[in-house]
């Protein structure tokens, strides 16, 4: 177990352990936030040794559990919301899990009943991946444990093929076939050869808001005030990731009014006036007055630390941003121990362009009638604003003929069909991983909130920061506020080309007005540049070799020969992602010895 643990060592350096009980070997990393001392090191049991807790996360409503539970008679010898957790569980089994408000995964193990339980959060901030074998369920956080097993490890075609169109893959997939991610919002329960997984919360569960907008601006302001306040508490140091957009000057502007001393941290590319837009961070940290923390990255130093962030994917991972996240994280990691980030704003009021594109296509309007007359002007790419509005105005025309659920799936991929059919030797069109219906808005924010934030974002922050042992928070992601903002009618979130209308009206005395009036970017790198410049130090010369590509049996030489070529022409920028998840695969396969 030990050799094991280590593999997770970076999720938690604080303190490492092990126990038998019963029929269960349980483990846990401990990265130490809540109650510094050793008597809160897990695994962590009752003083019957009857029921053990191992469990990655954070209880923010934990005060109030814990005072339900004095007075049922329960008695404290921690200060850590490990005990209250492990004491709710005790009292309520699995029903006491909808009472969580967090981030979490954990095991509970009853020794007597010969029972386990394994959950996920609501929204899936944290992982937890498990795998059914002859000897009983394997769990973990990250899929390293797995590999170093003796059990079968198949690469998995649907989840390859699934990874070369969104760019990552979706649970509850892995790489692998054997090994499986729990959903968000589920549980499985396990005693003797008997398994059950239960959903127990999901997003669509809402009453619709009746009140007026000013409202619920005023209430939004108010859930969203106290999920950064409970997100605070913490007995290391606090501070915040500060891109300068929206969401992250909220949650650092709220955060400066209960902490002086406030740390904010943002990443800027020295090279790329495009992609750069630290200077929106330090006009919000002028105005906050936070200690900020501005890290430019050059191409030099990201060719340095290159092979150090592909060797922190457990599985192929190719949304670029994760190469800026490593850098933030890094970053803070120096400083602090948590950072509260602004992830999931986006997914809940609208803040995405493809939102404002779906709902424009749902009309016939003059834009709509003038992009289907107008000839093709090129591919585009992410490179320049003209290149960029090149590809979206390409990926709005191409949308305009798809019913209202397959304009989801269009805009969810990164890479189109044919270059997957090309590329891949064993290409096939996998149904659509969800099956909900997409009529208006809001139903696309909910399928957003289910499937793109939990696989990508939430999964993108947990691998780059944990990999740096820091802990991020996500106030956006509280249930109280994911619950309310569900129920808001879709013209509160986007109105004409206003998106997250109504998080902007909230908040609007409290930040500059730039931050409001510029245009969405997302958190995109200089790709195109960052591959060319580091392509001698990370690509294997077999990774294009005929006999290497025919022996693995996975991909096309001939086409990997010709977005090779195109790729280092002044045309090749559209083919940056696909080059990007291709080298990411090949990295991660010949690093864990894949067969």
């Amino acid at each position: 177990m030990n050799d094991v643990l280590s593999l997770q060592a970076h999720r938690g350096p604080d303190f490492s352990s092990s126990r038998i009980t019963g029929n269960a070997i349980l483990g846990h990393n401990r990265l130490a936030i809540v109650d510094l001392n050793s008597r809160s090191n897990q695994p962590f049991s009752d003083d019957s040794k009857r029921y053990t807790l191992v469990y990655n996360g954070e209880i923010y409503n934990y005060p109030e559990l814990k005072n339900d539970l004095l007075k049922k008679g329960y008695v404290f010898r921690t200060s850590s919301d490990t005990e209250v957790l492990l004491y709710h569980l005790i009292e309520f089994g699995a029903d006491g899990i909808n009472d969580l408000n967090g981030c979490f995964a954990f095991g509970f193990y009853d020794s007597v009943e010969d029972q386990l339980i394994l959950a996920r959060d609501h929204m899936g901030i944290n992982p937890l991946l498990f795998s059914v074998e002859d000897s009983g369920v394997v769990f973990a956080s990250e899929l390293w444990p797995f590999m170093k097993r003796n059990s079968p490890r198949t690469l998995s075609e649907s989840a390859l093929n699934d990874y070369f169109r969104f760019t990552y893959i979706p649970a509850p997939k892995t790489i692998f076939t054997e090994v499986q991610k729990l959903l968000p919002g589920h549980y499985i329960i396990v005693k003797g050869k008997h398994m059950d997984i239960i959903n127990y919360w999901n997003p669509e569960n809402t009453v619709g808001f009746t009140g007026t907008y000013e409202e619920a601006v005023r209430t939004l302001k108010s859930k969203i005030e106290r999920a950064v306040i409970t997100r605070l508490e913490a007995d290391v140091p606090v501070g915040t990731f500060l891109s300068g957009g929206v969401d992250s000057s909220v949650v650092s502007a709220i955060s400066s009014q209960f902490k002086s001393d406030l740390h904010t941290f943002s990443v800027g590319f020295l090279e790329s006036s495009f992609f750069d837009e630290s200077n929106y961070a330090e006009a919000v940290a002028n105005h906050i007055d936070s200690h900020h923390h501005a890290i430019r990255l050059s191409s030099d130093v990201v060719v340095k630390e290159l092979n150090n962030v592909l060797e922190s994917f457990d599985e192929p991972f190719g949304d670029s941003s994760a190469i800026a996240m490593y850098f933030l994280a890094k970053g803070a990691k120096e400083e602090l121990t948590v950072c509260l980030s602004g992830d999931g704003a986006d997914e809940l009021f609208s803040g995405y362009n493809k939102h404002r594109a779906f709902q424009r296509s749902l009309s016939n309007g003059t834009l709509v009638r003038l992009v289907k007359g107008l000839p093709s002007l090129g591919k585009g790419s992410r490179t320049s604003r003209f290149q960029n509005r090149l590809r979206q105005l390409n990926n709005f025309r191409a949308m305009l003929s798809k019913s209202s659920s397959e304009k989801y799936w269009f805009l969810a991929a990164f890479i189109e069909r044919e270059q997957r059919k090309r590329l891949l030797k064993r290409f096939n069109e996998n149904e659509t991983p969800r099956q909900e219906i997409i009529v208006g808005l809001n139903d696309f924010l909910r399928l957003d909130q289910l499937f793109v934030l939990p696989n990508d974002m939430l999964k993108k922050v947990d691998l780059m920061s944990m990999r740096q042992s820091l802990e991020v928070r996500t106030p956006f992601l509280d249930k109280d506020i994911v619950r309310f903002a569900n129920g808001l009618p879709p013209e509160f979130k986007l109105q004409g080309n206003r998106t997250k209308r109504i998080l902007k009206d909230a908040f609007k005395e409290e930040l500059p007005n730039q931050i409001f009036q510029r245009g969405k970017k997302g958190f995109e790198v200089p790709l195109e540049n960052w591959i060319k410049s580091a392509w001698n130090v990370i690509v294997k010369k077999e990774w294009f070799d005929a006999d290497y590509i025919e022996k693995q049996g996975l991909f096309k030489f001939d086409y990997l020969e010709e977005i090779k070529a195109e790729f280092f022409t002044n045309k090749g920028g559209h083919l940056a992602t696909l080059i990007w998840c291709y080298l990411v695969f090949q990295s991660w396969y010949a690093k864990n010895n894949v067969t």
